[in-house]
């Protein structure tokens, strides 16, 4: 299996080889037969925690012959010089976290049928995707904290749904620092490309399916609901699955048909034996849809699944908006970029504000204006009456500006602070009146960012570039704002601001 590299302006840009179904390659995890054989004469017992690859003990990593170097990426690898035969151990994992190892966590390499990668005495958790980037990236932190809450590892998909449905999809390792993850929580990380071969789950398709039994819980808290939530993910993986219907005391709001959430506590309260054992044995109240193959399975205990786990929360609905929401708490805010990743995203910033490579770059102001899609939520009000002017953003980054000035002691910066502004809106006429405001623009277009790294990469990057910010101007109610927010307040101790919509002069102060 071979690393990639591609170019973006300062030369080569690391990017971990990812899987997919069938565009693009998948990222091996085990050592040729030859390498095996020879560690073993020489290293014996040590070469069985020593060899596996990836985000096991260590990875093997072979460069293309006509690739340039690639930089250190943030994941704990082998690479192994074909020429010298010599080897150059990496570890970000570090001896105090010996135990937060992938290879601690699993049988043996990922495998045709995940079973097979599972370890006997470990119980692990999972759910699927269907959503937005963002959206998506919640869902993770939800099954991340519920992991935590039940004591088990947490087995995370790849990113498959998007506002591009052509996008390949995306490891969360190829983004997000699990090392450092892993650190933070004090708890293994898994992703799915570590327990199943998604290579070997393409040619197994036609031969038959892995079988598992999941909860239904998307059945029980949307009342208009005829079945669990469909997800691409399921596909990907080759799973077949059969779903029990969670028991209604799981919905937050009983009867409620405004709302689908559960609590983190409902769904944990599903791992006990006695819980368990009595739904199960219920299947009149709690129904089980069959596989598509016509089995059923009951809820698995060894990997824990539900369908869909967005909308999670501790105490009350959209709960990341609030300060004490334990999913951004405890999960989320450790969801840092990798350092690749990160220095991209600075590279955007460079070429943005039009400075030279490897030029510092100067406190600035992010804004996210979201429109889009939004206008569906306007209903009889005016576009130009329900999305807010740019003159409501314009006072609250004069707001920033002057709240960064007081606190840091910069006399003067009040005026001169730059800006950045991010919006999914099309129309050139409205960026011209961004551009007249002197704010700068990152314009994916220009850069080639589709081209480049994938259909993924526009939304991503927007967030980097605004999670390096001293100061961020959002959107209320989108959830990218929320979580751009959440970083730059968070992460850079910045002045964060959010802008009102739906009427007019609804950001009126």
């Amino acid at each position: 299996m071979h690393a990639r590299t591609t170019s973006f302006g300062l030369g080569a840009i690391y990017l971990p080889p990812t899987p997919t179904i069938p565009k693009f390659t998948l990222r091996r995890r085990w050592v040729s037969t030859s390498l095996v054989v020879v560690g073993a004469l020489l290293f014996g017992l040590v070469l069985y925690e020593g060899v596996w690859t990836s985000r096991w003990s260590s990875e093997i990593t072979v460069l293309e012959e006509d690739s340039e170097q690639a930089s250190p990426s943030n994941k704990t690898r082998l690479t192994f010089d074909l020429v010298e035969g010599n080897t150059l151990y990496e570890d970000l994992y570090g001896p105090e976290y010996e135990h937060l190892r992938p290879v601690h966590s699993l049988a043996g390499p990922p495998t045709a049928n995940f079973r097979d990668a599972l370890r006997n005495d470990t119980k692990y958790l999972t759910s699927f995707l269907s959503a937005g980037w963002t959206n998506d990236v919640m869902t993770i932190a939800n099954m991340v904290f519920l992991a935590m809450v039940t004591s088990r590892v947490p087995v995370i998909p790849p990113f498959t749904s998007h506002i591009n449905a052509a996008a390949d999809p995306l490891p969360f390792s190829e983004i997000f620092d699990v090392p450092r993850l892993a650190r933070a929580l004090d708890s293994p990380v898994l992703e799915w490309m570590d327990i199943k071969d998604l290579g070997a789950a393409e040619a197994q398709r036609d031969h038959g399916q892995d079988e598992i039994g999941c909860w239904n819980i998307w059945e029980v808290d949307n009342l208009f609901s005829d079945g669990p939530r469909g997800s691409y993910t399921a596909r990907l993986l080759n799973l077949d699955i059969s779903y029990t219907r969670a028991p209604a005391n799981v919905k937050l709001i009983p009867g409620f048909e405004h709302d689908s959430h559960s609590s983190f506590w409902a769904l944990a309260k599903l791992d006990a034996p006695r819980v368990h054992e009595e739904i199960t044995a219920d299947p009149e109240t709690y129904p089980v849809r069959p596989t598509e193959q016509g089995h059923i399975m009951l809820p698995d205990d060894q990997l824990l699944c539900y369908d869909y786990m967005y909308y999670l929360c501790a105490s009350e609905p959209f709960e990341y908006e609030q300060e004490h929401s334990p999913a951004w708490n405890f999960v989320l805010r450790h969801f840092h970029w990798t350092e690749d990743l990160e220095e991209l995203g600075k590279t955007y910033v460079r070429h943005t504000f039009e400075l030279p490579d490897g030029a510092d770059i100067p406190p600035y102001i992010a804004i996210h204006a979201r429109r889009g899609d939004f206008g569906s939520w306007c209903g009889e009000v005016s576009r130009d009456a329900c999305f807010a002017p740019l003159s409501a953003f314009s006072r609250r980054v004069d707001e920033i500006r002057a709240e960064v000035a007081s606190e840091h002691g910069l006399a003067g910066a009040d005026t001169h602070i730059p800006v950045i502004m991010t919006s999914d809106e099309r129309d050139e006429v409205w960026w011209s009146a961004v551009t007249a405001l002197g704010w700068a623009r990152i314009d994916h277009d220009r850069e080639g960012t589709v081209e480049k790294f994938g259909g993924f990469y526009p939304v991503i990057l927007d967030a980097v570039v605004q999670s390096l910010a001293v100061g961020f101007v959002g959107t209320d109610r989108s959830t990218f704002s929320t979580l751009a927010r959440r970083r730059v307040a968070d992460w850079n101790g910045g002045v964060v601001k959010m802008v009102m919509w739906g009427r007019e002069d609804a950001d009126a102060h």
